[in-house]
């Protein structure tokens, strides 16, 4: 009985190398993923209805999770391939499966972001620009109140969000003006201006 697989041709050493740490590193962004899967879903929804001073929105959470089977499948490709055991309809399997988990994470997310939207709006939520980090992949970041979002916060905002979950698990409401008050001290323990 012949053998009628098709093999895709043999890596160099070189190129099993580089295809091995490509596979780590999809890994360790799978086990990066599983972290913070909480963060970019539910955790979301339980700050906007604890009434949390501020939310990190971030609409990234089913892309996230459907990232891990993404990843997973592209990882059993490289192994597969580093081994020479890729065949091209296996190939052809494996990129069908990723293929249809990007394009669901990407709907997912067109479809979770108006829903958040929604809750935050429901809860009266503001967005603070001052609060928000200035690249690209930053969360937008919503306030309880516009009267809680300060100009010239920005380098400061991490601390202020550790102050703000300590407040509030205290049961600790806080005025705008103590949180002006906080920001300044912080500004002025860190060094900084803006």
């Amino acid at each position: 009985m012949q053998n009628n697989k098709k093999y895709l041709n043999p890596l160099t050493g070189k190129e099993k190398v580089l295809a091995s740490l490509l596979a780590v590193i999809l890994f360790s962004m799978v086990l990066y993923i599983i972290s913070q899967a909480e963060y970019t879903t539910i955790d979301i929804f339980k700050r906007i209805n604890s009434g949390s001073y501020y939310v990190e929105a971030t609409k990234m959470g089913p892309l996230f999770i459907l990232g891990i089977p993404l990843f997973l499948g592209l990882i059993l490709m490289l192994i597969l391939r580093v081994c020479d055991k890729l065949t091209f309809e296996t190939s052809v399997r494996i990129t069908k499966f990723v293929s249809i988990f990007a394009l669901l994470g990407i709907i997912g997310t067109f479809i979770l972001w108006p829903f958040i939207n929604h809750q935050l709006d429901k809860h009266n939520y503001r967005y603070c620009f001052f609060y928000t980090g200035s690249n690209m992949f930053s969360p937008p970041v919503y306030v309880k109140d516009s009267k809680y979002c300060f100009k010239g916060s920005r380098s400061v905002t991490n601390e202020l969000f550790a102050w703000f979950d300590e407040q509030e698990a205290a049961g600790v409401e806080l005025t705008p003006l103590e949180v002006k008050q906080k920001i300044d001290a912080l500004k002025e323990e860190k060094g900084t201006d803006w």
